[in-house]
């Protein structure tokens, strides 16, 4: 993305003459500020200085999306969230965990996604191919072990956390390799779909197909071969 371009929409930046208020549309914070986007969108100078994880973090907490994909995206398209990277092991268990809480209205929302990227950040780089285990995959498995209050002492909950990532291992490893961070959030968030549902009774809205942005910033593409493969 070139600096002087919108980060969300790809748009010019204008660069005007005088100031004017402007809200975050990751956070939400109103600022004065003289450079626009032509659509509105503004990023603040506190989330501007943020990592990928303090982004994740505010962002979550913050938002009242309860569509796993359209958060996920949202928060893909921030420019320090990298193509592929750690931040999407705590990406996918926050994005999961907040969703939830927002359709179940949840007071202890703020407790549970901090927990789940926690838990997720610790998950480090390459965990897919040099252990066995996707990053993202992982993830599903603590949004469920998160939400469940899954311990290694109890049973069913241990159960549902662990055949929760099994479900996302499954469906990435169907797809193949090489790795995509972006390929696997997306199988990731499928799957904690379908985890949520049946261990926790709970229906979270889905989205409308979803197709790749970020073809040409991957180097290993699997082009025609990926299920999120479609006309750009």
């Amino acid at each position: 993305m070139q600096r002087d371009a919108c980060f969300v929409c790809g748009q010019p930046l204008i660069y005007n003459d005088q100031t004017v208020e402007q809200t975050c549309v990751f956070c939400g914070e109103k600022e004065m500020n003289a450079i626009t986007c032509p659509n509105g969108h503004y990023l603040c100078n506190r989330c501007h200085g943020l990592d990928a994880l303090g982004v994740i973090r505010e962002t979550t907490l913050k938002s009242s999306e309860t569509v796993p994909e359209v958060l996920a995206e949202f928060l893909m398209q921030h420019p320090t969230v990298a193509m592929h990277g750690p931040e999407h092991h705590a990406l996918v268990p926050a994005v999961l965990v907040a969703v939830t809480a927002n359709l179940l209205g949840l007071e202890e929302k703020e407790a549970l996604v901090k927990e789940a990227i926690k838990r997720g950040s610790r998950v480090p780089g390459g965990h897919c191919g040099y252990f066995g285990a996707c990053g993202a995959g992982v993830g599903v498995g603590i949004a469920v072990s998160v939400l469940t209050g899954a311990t290694p002492l109890k049973r069913e909950e241990w159960s549902w956390a662990n055949r929760a990532t099994a479900m996302a291992l499954e469906k990435m490893a169907d797809t193949g390799g090489p790795r995509c961070c972006k390929r696997c959030t997306m199988l990731a968030l499928a799957a904690g779909r379908e985890a949520i549902a049946r261990f926790l009774q709970v229906e979270l809205p889905a989205a409308a197909d979803w197709k790749c942005r970020y073809f040409s910033r991957n180097r290993q593409c699997l082009g025609r071969q990926c299920p999120f493969w479609g006309d750009k």
